[in-house]
């Protein structure tokens, strides 16, 4: 496997070195300077796994593409676009809020394209997100699954925008609101540190609603609707439809998930365990 990572910022060379435990991987940018600068950072034993380079050709004989370079659409197109006349190889942008459409629908061949989201820092952080547009084709989508995969990354697939910027930017947006509304800072991201953040790393959104109730979601979300009839409140169809079945969560044995007869006992430990690790408890 044949990767190259074009852009040598602070994501690039994380890409690089994410890339480099498996794989050699060629590092390019257009300035020597930061070159240098991720020579000095990449640790020894994968610095011999990466190949430094001004120069765009070494593109011709990869396989994978990984574009890391400023998020400005223009620019991105406009280096995607010289390096499609190099390689037949995949390409992949690191964008975390363009949409992939818009970089596609510029592009020659726009089947071979998409957007791959890494987390900051990419050698460290184990999600990454396949960001698909409308053009991508599927056997391209399995392809660069695999190999991500391949690397020990936890890959999401998603359509058109990143689940992670979706989730970031609702939240901050109601922390936002609240220090409008004179709530401190450190509040905020007490609630978050000592509660939500723990609840959500160990279950996820959807997770921890089977272990409230989905019963007792829906009719907290119709109070609020009613009360304040902001339509965010409105209880979803499907969350009607769990309950008529009666799949409201852990204490029905099934709810978004399905659960044994243990799942509560489970819960606790998992937390306990977590707030140990974190000197929290």
């Amino acid at each position: 496997m044949k990767v190259m990572v074009v852009g040598a910022g602070l994501m690039g060379r994380g890409i690089a070195m994410a890339i480099a435990e498996k794989h050699e991987v060629t590092l390019q940018d257009v300035s020597e300077k930061a070159l240098e600068a991720a020579r000095e950072q990449i640790p020894d034993e994968l610095l011999r796994r990466v190949e430094f380079t001004t120069s765009l050709e070494k593109a011709r004989d990869c396989d994978i593409v990984m574009e890391a370079v400023f998020e400005d659409l223009n620019t991105k197109v406009e280096v995607l676009r010289e390096i499609e006349k190099l390689t037949k190889a995949t390409l992949c942008s690191n964008t975390s809020v363009i949409s992939v459409d818009d970089i596609a629908e510029k592009l020659e061949n726009p089947s071979r394209f998409m957007g791959v989201h890494w987390m900051n820092p990419p050698h460290v952080m184990p999600l990454v997100e396949i960001v698909i547009s409308k053009y991508t084709d599927s056997e391209e989508i399995s392809f660069v699954e695999s190999f991500l995969k391949g690397l020990g990354k936890e890959v999401v697939v998603c359509r058109s925008q990143s689940l992670v910027n979706r989730f970031n930017a609702a939240v901050l947006s109601e922390a936002s609101k609240m220090i409008e509304e004179g709530v401190g800072g450190e509040e905020i991201d007490r609630v978050w540190k000592h509660h939500l953040g723990l609840l959500y790393t160990l279950f996820g959104p959807l997770g921890n609603l089977d272990y409230i109730g989905l019963d007792v979601a829906y009719y907290a979300s119709l109070y609020l609707y009613n009360r304040f009839g902001d339509e965010k409140f409105k209880p979803p169809q499907w969350l009607q439809e769990k309950i008529e079945r009666g799949e409201v969560g852990v204490k029905a044995g099934k709810g978004i998930y399905e659960y044994g007869p243990r799942a509560y006992e489970e819960r606790v430990e998992k937390l306990r365990r977590l707030l140990e690790f974190l000197g929290l408890q």
